[in-house]
């Protein structure tokens, strides 16, 4: 998931290049198009609606973590680590990467916090259904041609704190970060479905499952697949100049299909886990302690970015490509999985896991006062 969420990152923090389709590079190499092509089918817009159905899922256990509380106390512990994690969000969105979705899933814990404790698992589908029609008008707007949405200008590194106009540089971030809310839209509904997978625990589910995640990975991620190949082709300038109305309807289907591709990675992660044997060898020994920190690593990805990218530091943004932006994003992973192996193996916890946690808890372990062993 991580990997994913990199390779959906790494061209934010590129510039110097005129934008098309989706943000993506206007002009490209083959070899860029290639590129491009395959991360529209398998990552741009699948990976930011499996870590939100991720996130959902997460919410659940850790309400079933506190066994039989009663709802009140568990929509308010909810609550509070929403607001947390919009903390959270809000400085990193204005001291590394202002296209930040932490505090987006903070906003989703303080909206659903009574939904996901109260309501029913029928009720829990029929609100994420209705909130589907607005995640797809977002699609439709992500579709519309660079000139449409006002950036017709080469892109330009988002100014920071480090550059020395520190008042300058937050007001930018700011606006960016707060017109990336927009995304809140198209995030709901698969934070919602993830809540309902939480409560079916699909990801522990056992062989006599398989079929069913296996038929739920291939027609899913085959779904993504076909669906994302009309943005991929414009992305990538293979079809170039297609008609607004055309335009939109790809964003759409796009969306439509990272849902699916989403529910089928979810499936595979699922079937992947009933694999492994135990003792797990260093591969998924090394999977599972990354996802242990997988916050820490998130925003370590960003700090690694904007001293890679941004001209304040090495300014690396414009001499890349999607290809070799690719390559960087890999390497930014395989770094934080090296990272977390060796925190484990120094029994080192994610600092921004801990930090989160200590915030969440705190009312309640104040009030709770010393405990006696």
């Amino acid at each position: 998931m991580l990997l994913l969420i990199a390779l959906a990152n790494v061209d934010v923090f590129a510039f110097g290049f005129l934008p098309g389709f989706r943000g993506y590079p206007a002009e490209q190499s083959m070899l860029d198009s290639i590129f491009t092509m395959a991360r529209m089918v398998l990552v741009d817009g699948r990976a930011f609606p499996l870590f939100a159905a991720l996130f959902g899922y997460g919410l659940v256990q850790l309400l079933q973590n506190r066994g039989s509380a009663e709802p009140a106390r568990s929509s308010r512990l909810l609550r509070r680590r929403g607001m947390w994690l919009v903390v959270i969000g809000f400085v990193h969105g204005m001291l590394l990467f202002t296209a930040d979705i932490v505090a987006l899933y903070g906003l989703c814990a303080l909206v659903f916090a009574g939904l996901v404790v109260r309501l029913s698992d029928r009720g829990l589908l029929t609100v994420a259904l209705s909130l589907v029609a607005l995640a797809l008008l977002t699609g439709a707007v992500r579709g519309l041609p660079a000139e449409a949405l006002g950036q017709a200008g080469v892109v330009t590194a988002t100014p920071t704190i480090f550059g020395g106009d520190v008042v300058g540089a937050l007001q930018a971030r700011m606006s960016e970060w707060a017109l990336g809310a927009i995304r809140l839209f198209g995030l709901m509904p698969a934070v919602l479905f993830g809540v309902y997978a939480g409560r079916k625990s699909v990801l522990t589910w056992g062989p006599e499952r398989k079929r069913v995640l296996g038929l739920v990975a291939f027609t899913g991620l085959a779904a993504g697949i076909v669906a994302g190949v009309p943005s991929a082709l414009m992305a990538a300038s293979v079809w170039t100049d297609p008609p607004i109305g055309i335009a939109a309807i790809a964003g759409t289907l796009h969306l439509a299909g990272g849902y699916a591709a989403a529910a089928g990675y979810l499936a595979l992660f699922a079937l992947l886990a009933a694999t492994v044997r135990r003792p797990p060898g260093l591969i998924v020994k090394a999977l599972s302690v990354s996802g242990q920190r997988s916050l820490t690593l998130y925003l370590s990805q960003s700090l690694l970015f904007l001293v890679l990218f941004d001209p304040d530091f090495f300014g690396l943004g414009d001499r890349f490509g999607i290809a070799l932006n690719s390559a960087v994003a890999a390497g930014v992973w395989i770094v934080g999985v090296l990272s977390a192996l060796l925190m484990d193996r120094l029994s080192i916890r994610g600092p921004a896991e801990v930090l989160l946690r200590s915030l969440t808890y705190w009312p309640v372990a104040r009030s709770a006062g010393p405990r006696s062993r």
